[in-house]
């Protein structure tokens, strides 16, 4: 008999080679489906980002900085920023909030004015990452203050643990060391730091 027929062995390694192949093919729709999420999270929300960082380099840009003071809570990022209003001080206040599942960052100007919004689809870490650095040669003083943003929680792409910097907010500042107080040591322009946390996970 000339059979041609196909045996057990042979139709149990077509399953576990189809099962393998689905598997995998899976995978990649679920990666696609990730990556799609997150660029449409970045591409709604970048007309919002850059009103943000518009709004606060403003003040940042026009007004003599004496310094940042990190004032968070267990849950809430709070920074304020000190400028010199003739002989008085005056201060802008950046702050997240989360409100049921939802996420907002707040700002409030040198002139007393706020401004509130929302981060659609996403969650705010109310730890951020601080970089400040002064040239004493030239009298220069740069900090940058990344507040990471992500997706959904438990997004495979963007999350506390794999966190992706297109959503991320960046402020980012250059300029004269001048009116900085150095010597108040609430302030956290006084010293230097690379990357270190701020905000809710050091208090």
């Amino acid at each position: 008999m000339n059979n041609k027929g196909m045996t057990l062995i042979e139709l149990l390694i077509s399953i576990v080679l189809i099962s393998t192949v689905l598997v995998f093919l899976f995978q990649i729709l679920v990666d696609l489906r990730n990556e799609t999420d997150n660029n449409n999270y970045a591409y709604n929300n970048q007309i919002k980002r850059a009103e943000i960082i518009y709004t606060i380099q403003n003040d940042l840009n026009n007004y003599a900085l004496l310094g940042i003071t990190d004032n968070s809570t267990n849950d809430k990022l709070i920074l304020n920023f000190h400028f010199k209003n003739g002989e008085e001080g005056s201060l802008a206040r950046l702050e997240t909030e989360k409100k049921e599942d939802d996420y907002y960052l707040r700002y409030t100007s040198f002139k007393g004015e706020m401004t509130s919004w929302k981060m659609e689809g996403a969650m705010i870490n109310p730890c951020a990452l601080f970089t400040s650095h002064i040239d004493q040669n030239i009298k220069n003083y740069y900090y940058k203050i990344n507040i990471m943003v992500y997706n959904e929680p438990y997004h495979d792409k963007n999350n506390k643990e794999v966190n992706n910097a297109v959503d991320d907010i960046e402020i980012s500042y250059s300029g004269s060391s001048e009116y900085l107080d150095l010597n108040n040591e609430d302030y956290l322009t006084n010293k230097e730091y690379l990357n270190e946390y701020i905000g809710a996970c050091t208090n």
